[in-house]
């Protein structure tokens, strides 16, 4: 059986690290909106990718409404991608914002990338309205008010360990006996 990469992605990170995943285990990797469901029998590991806005991990809903029928059963690793730096705390509150702990799955945080310039017109705005009103809030923080800068310099991360670590967790899973083919 083969390992499935589906993602969504916004101005490419997420794309380029599934993309990165499946090539390192000879997978499939599809954009979330073209993959046919009805070929999911052929893998028994399927990794989802999305990036995070707001604390969701984009279409990861769309994702797991396959769950009962065609996931429940698979190995499924999720890796969010997003503009901050990963931390326990953030993973915990994106499990719980995103009920993840509802689901039998592995999920890891990787930091991306984020140009402004790559976004589609109205989140670019939206992004510009809220800086607006960061630099203009006397109670914000210098580390909010440094994201005025991001307009003029855009944020360039690959979190290649974690990367390596999705890699190996695939792998692993790969060599390991199903439990309808362990012996007793």
């Amino acid at each position: 059986m083969k390992t499935l990469v589906l993602y969504t992605s916004l101005t490419g990170s997420t794309e380029k690290y599934a993309k990165d995943i499946a090539s390192a285990v000879n997978g499939d990797v599809f954009p979330l909106k073209s993959f046919k469901w009805r070929n999911i029998k052929d893998y028994s590991i399927v990794v989802y990718g999305g990036w995070i806005q707001g604390g969701t991990i984009k279409g990861l809903d769309k994702f797991l409404q396959h769950w009962d029928k065609d996931l429940k059963k698979k190995d499924v690793i999720i890796f969010s991608c997003g503009m901050t730096f990963p931390t326990e705390e953030g993973r915990h509150v994106l499990i719980e914002q995103n009920l993840l702990d509802l689901y039998h799955v592995r999920y890891y945080q990787l930091r991306g990338n984020f140009d402004i310039n790559k976004l589609k017109p109205i989140y670019k705005f939206m992004i510009q309205n809220s800086i607006k009103m960061i630099v203009n809030d006397p109670d914000a923080t210098e580390d909010q008010k440094a994201l005025a800068g991001i307009k003029d310099h855009p944020i360039v991360c690959y979190d290649a360990p974690k990367v390596e670590k999705v890699i190996s967790v695939i792998r692993s899973l790969e060599v390991a006996p199903k439990p309808e083919q362990e012996t007793k």
